[in-house]
């Protein structure tokens, strides 16, 4: 059925079908007040459930809702249609908005606000690949990702009526090639952790020592739970029963990922549980027992923190680029390596792709799919078990 979602203020509905495209659709409720919300999903979920309301169709929401409907938006230009899609997606993640934004932006520019959308051909779409895009020779992936984002953009125009078809389907695109993920392996590690330690060495005099606690930590620990980066800097110590944040919990030996505190969402939008192996337990301890010394009487709830107050983003990545910078290590190894690892290892040793894909939080096993690559020898297991 539908969950009901928490963002900027106001409540939405999200529904999740694995077999549609794309598998989460949000329903704006319009209201701020959680009572009205809940009433109001209740009532989405009845005339789903009944075959009333198909929330992966736009339109009808006034009538589920007793809303008058808007009025008709006038789609006829590039711009106007650029500027009405964008509205539409404004319950969307911050981070999903932008993108749409710049890749219209640019398609916009090129071909004119006053461009007629329905004078446009799969033609205008190559044009702008090979000549407006800001780049003298544009890869093969950012290709197939512009493309995607106009259709959606093309879409939203045919379901209005301002377009016959969807003209991304018909331009041709190389074809996208399976690589492994770049997963980091020991001997990076080795090499980051080496070069993290004798960084705190050499300032053991001048109150630097140990500055860089929570990127050891972070190499240590993220391939055995594998984490998004925001879900790193958010996730906290949990002293009891907490369903509002990303939390540890030594005593279940799990970690709870959740985005309902207002401060970030899961990827997915999902909260998910990951159970800790014994190690990463083990180095959850220390570092908590690090804290409580460092801390003392001051507040200190993040499990990665900079002298008890949450870590930016920026200066993560920054830290983890000085130091693999000077280990030598090669550019692709990132703090989503550390992710990487964890799921690599876990298709190495045989673990299904649906549970890997429930613990790294992927919104579909077509995600996971790059993981198995990595450990083609467990399907000799399969084989043999099956003749």
């Amino acid at each position: 059925m539908a969950s009901l979602v928490h963002q900027g203020g106001r409540f939405y509905a999200q529904f999740y079908d694995s077999d549609r495209s794309p598998t989460r659709k949000r329903i704006p409720l319009k209201t701020s007040d959680p009572d009205t919300a809940q009433r109001l999903l209740s009532r989405t979920e009845d005339k789903y459930a009944l075959g009333e309301y198909d929330p992966w169709r736009h339109g009808r929401e006034h009538e589920i809702f007793g809303w008058e409907p808007g009025p008709e938006k006038d789609l006829s230009t590039l711009g106007k249609a650029k500027d009405a899609y964008l509205d539409s997606c404004s319950h969307l993640r911050p981070d999903t908005q932008r993108t749409y934004r710049e890749v219209l932006r640019l398609f916009v520019e090129y071909h004119g606000r006053d461009q007629h959308v329905d004078r446009l051909r799969p033609s205008h779409i190559t044009e702008w690949l090979d000549e407006g895009v800001p780049s003298d020779t544009l890869a093969d992936a950012t290709r197939r990702k512009y493309v995607k984002h106009l259709g959606y953009l093309f879409r939203y125009l045919v379901e209005k009526g301002a377009m016959d078809e969807d003209l991304s389907k018909q331009v041709s695109l190389p074809k996208q090639v399976e690589r492994p993920p770049k997963a980091m392996r020991q001997e990076h590690q080795r090499k980051l952790l080496q070069e993290i330690q004798a960084h705190h060495q050499r300032h053991a005099g001048d109150g630097r020592y140990n500055e860089f606690h929570y990127l050891l930590l972070l190499i240590r620990l993220n391939p055995y739970m594998g984490l998004r980066a925001k879900e790193l800097i958010h996730l906290r110590w949990q002293d009891r029963s907490d369903q509002r944040h990303a939390t540890v919990d030594l005593g279940s030996r799990t970690a709870q990922i959740v985005g309902g505190d207002g401060e970030f969402e899961t990827k997915s939008g999902r909260r998910r549980v990951i159970p800790l192996p014994e190690e990463a337990v083990r180095l959850l301890k220390q570092a908590r027992a690090r804290r409580d010394k460092r801390c003392q009487d001051r507040e200190c709830p993040f499990v990665y923190h900079h002298d008890g107050s949450k870590l930016k983003y920026s200066g993560l990545a920054h830290a983890f680029y000085r130091f693999r910078k000077r280990a030598g290590l090669p550019e692709w190894v990132n703090l989503h390596s550390t992710r990487h690892a964890y799921g690599t290892r876990l298709a190495e040793a045989g673990t299904p792709i649906k549970v890997i894909s429930k613990f790294m939080g992927h919104s579909t096993t077509r995600v996971t799919e790059q993981y198995m690559h990595v450990a083609p020898e467990q399907g000799h297991h399969y084989v043999d078990e099956a003749f």
